[in-house]
């Protein structure tokens, strides 16, 4: 796997980005972490592994969530880890196929009749509200997100609203994929769920980004949401 690879090279996937919600974390001993589409684990090793913060991990692919179990139980970190081995969608209970041209950027493509299967890009999905009981009961007040579900993650938004309006989430760094040129209505509509929640974009050095021009080359790979009526001084 191309991530994989990467990893052992450069040791932490992503890093600067690691750092940057590692440090977010540090300056607010509050918060935990949602990780939607954690892919091998590299920002749930550090959270929870590093510092101890729940982590509520969705991951679809099989074989990576069954590389983070591995990982927690050796980082001794089950404690504050759920694993959720589902897909974000609008609908819940249905079946969907995955891409299986690369592990690091699978996404969701078409809807089978295959259920009980040992296939392991078949996934079943959920909406995301279906996991607000899981942060209830983990005593969850304020938690950032991480999302990175490769053009998918309007169904965050989508089936959300419960957790956002129950669930302090002052910040989101979510991949802004450049195929929201083919997807043009499900970026529109993330635009205008965090405008309604007074939500600012961001570039990753906290520069705030025109809402009116997210489908230009100037927004960057990586989207940072904030809210506005959290100090911004804990998030920048």
């Amino acid at each position: 796997m191309i991530q994989s690879v990467r990893v052992r090279v450069l040791r932490v996937w992503e890093d600067s980005d690691v750092t940057r919600l590692l440090n977010i974390l540090i300056r607010n001993p509050g918060m935990d972490m949602i990780d939607i589409g954690a892919n091998i684990g590299g920002f749930t090793m550090f959270t929870a592994g590093a510092l101890g913060r729940f982590t509520l991990v969705i991951e679809c692919y099989r074989p990576g969530i069954e590389r983070i179990a591995r990982a927690i139980q050796m980082r001794n970190a089950q404690q504050r880890v759920v694993l959720v081995q589902n897909a974000l969608y609008s609908v819940a209970g249905k079946y969907l196929t995955l891409t299986t041209d690369d592990p690091s950027g699978i996404r969701l493509v078409n809807r089978t009749t295959e259920k009980q299967s040992k296939n392991e890009f078949v996934v079943k999905t959920i909406e995301f509200d279906d996991l607000l009981p899981i942060l209830i009961e983990r005593k969850v007040k304020t938690a950032m997100i991480k999302i990175d579900i490769e053009t998918s993650e309007s169904y965050m938004c989508q089936t959300g609203s419960k957790i956002f309006d129950q669930i302090n989430i002052p910040y989101i760094m979510m991949e802004w994929h450049s195929w929201r040129v083919n997807h043009k209505k499900r970026y529109q509509f993330i635009v205008n769920f965090f405008a309604a929640r007074d939500y600012i974009p961001t570039d990753p050095y906290c520069k705030e980004l025109n809402p009116n021009e997210w489908l230009n080359k100037e927004w960057p790979g990586n989207v940072f949401w904030i809210k506005k009526s959290y100090p911004r001084n804990l998030l920048c």
